[in-house]
């Protein structure tokens, strides 16, 4: 769980004394907005209830008008307390932390307390209607899904729900998981987009795992929708013979056949991403990305407009960190970089320019937690957050994820915002 604060707005109460409301993103999208003395109230329950040892000090009070300097340092201490709450593995998911939370996102747009029928599709577009209550969390409202199919809560770790957005040519492009504790239908109200939709998913992305699903109707259901779905939009390249046999077992409804076809098929199972910018190994080249077993695969436009593929396996990734734009008017800007040692056991930065940044690190973070001695060379995921542009030097860099092994640590110099060095455990 990723929380920033992106931005800052005035607000006037009912007397009209004027104060600072703090715009709040969650893994890139808007959450909540709240003033400091919220953030403040927030502070004393969670000491209360945790400890003052366990809770990372807050900004304290300022009884002096603040210059502009001063309120952008007050906004980077915010954000480091609500990532380091966020991150820490007791309070973010305790329950009096996603109260709070859920609150604010009430509270922020105002949404009356109703019950609806919401619509939820499925991985190839078909829908699914349940009823719920706006103020439902994505967990209750994964639950009643799942009752829905007939799917037993035993394996309800298998599935989430995700944000998606439909797209013009009738596919979709996945923004992000939902976490549990959220609203969903709020969140699809703070989208102010009609395209935006609540999709229902296998959660992983190991393939050997289909196996737990495969044993049971609605399991099989839910992954032939997905990777039939895989197969029309063609982010799946089976070889002749394999599509051959695919759609003869489609043809035949012969479900269970295909999904166990589709484990032999290349790039089944990875997490397709849009279309983007990355630097290798040029700047400013054109790529598809994909991430699954163990690589992000890359599709990558070169200047001659000749096609080039890379595989960036994530056992030569030492560490990679997100960075956040945060412009005045325009939509925040989010890149993932990722340091890569390459065939000749040369460390060099591989970036990636997506809005998808922040889905792209929870693949990555999950892959090295289904696979955690691939993870060995893994230093740390960082988090970058730089106001107004790529190059800005006022930059916050905090860990949101952590994996055996180095450490890494911040170091400024003249000629960069920021660089990293390796240090060993015994070091520190």
């Amino acid at each position: 769980m990723h929380l920033t604060i992106g931005a800052t707005e005035e607000g006037c109460d009912s007397l009209g004394t004027r104060y600072v409301v703090y715009v709040v993103h969650l893994e890139g999208f808007l959450f909540c907005k709240v003033r400091y003395s919220q953030l403040h109230r927030w502070n004393e329950k969670l000491r209360r209830y945790f400890g003052s040892k366990c809770v990372p000090s807050f900004p304290p009070k300022s009884f002096l008008a603040q210059t502009e300097s001063m309120a952008e340092e007050r906004r980077l201490q915010l954000q480091s307390y609500l990532q380091t709450v966020a991150e820490d593995p007791v309070i973010s998911v305790s329950e009096i932390f996603t109260t709070l939370l859920q609150n604010a996102q009430q509270e922020t747009f105002k949404i009356h307390p109703q019950v609806i029928v919401l619509e939820i599709l499925l991985a190839d577009r078909n829908k699914l209607l349940i009823d719920t209550h706006t103020y439902d969390s994505a967990e209750r409202m994964l639950s009643i899904a799942a009752q829905k199919i007939e799917l037993s809560r035993q394996f309800l770790d298998y599935i989430a729900l995700y944000l998606v957005r439909e797209d013009t040519n009738g596919g979709y492009t996945v923004l992000r998981k939902l976490n549990a504790f959220e609203l969903p239908y709020v969140g699809l109200w703070s989208m102010q987009n009609e395209n935006s939709r609540i999709m229902i998913r296998k959660s992983y992305l190991d393939p050997m795992k289909d196996r737990m699903l495969l044993g049971i109707t609605a399991g099989v259901l839910l992954l032939y929708s997905q990777a039939k779905y895989e197969l029309e939009r063609d982010w799946v390249k089976p070889t002749p013979n394999q599509y051959r046999k695919l759609k003869a077992s489609q043809e035949a409804g012969k479900k269970r056949e295909f999904l166990e076809l589709m484990e032999e098929v290349k790039f089944y199972g990875y997490q397709h991403f849009e279309a983007c910018i990355c630097d290798y190994p040029e700047p400013n080249c054109p790529t598809s990305v994909r991430v699954g077993n163990n690589e992000i695969n890359c599709c990558i436009q070169l200047p001659s407009n000749h096609i080039k593929e890379a595989s960036f396996k994530v056992n030569r990734i030492r560490c990679w960190r997100i960075s956040v734009q945060i412009p005045l008017q325009e939509e925040i800007g989010l890149k993932l970089s990722f340091e890569y040692q390459d065939s000749q056991d040369l460390w060099q930065w591989v970036t990636i320019y997506t809005h998808q940044a922040f889905l792209l690190g929870s693949c990555l973070k999950e892959i090295s937690t289904e696979k955690p001695k691939l993870a060995g060379n893994h230093a740390e995921m960082q988090f970058d957050c730089k106001p107004k542009s790529w190059n800005a030097q006022s930059t916050l860099s905090k860990h949101i994820g952590t994996v055996p092994g180095k450490q890494c640590r911040e170091v400024t110099r003249k000629d960069e915002a920021s660089v990293f060095e390796y240090i060993a455990d015994d070091q520190l």
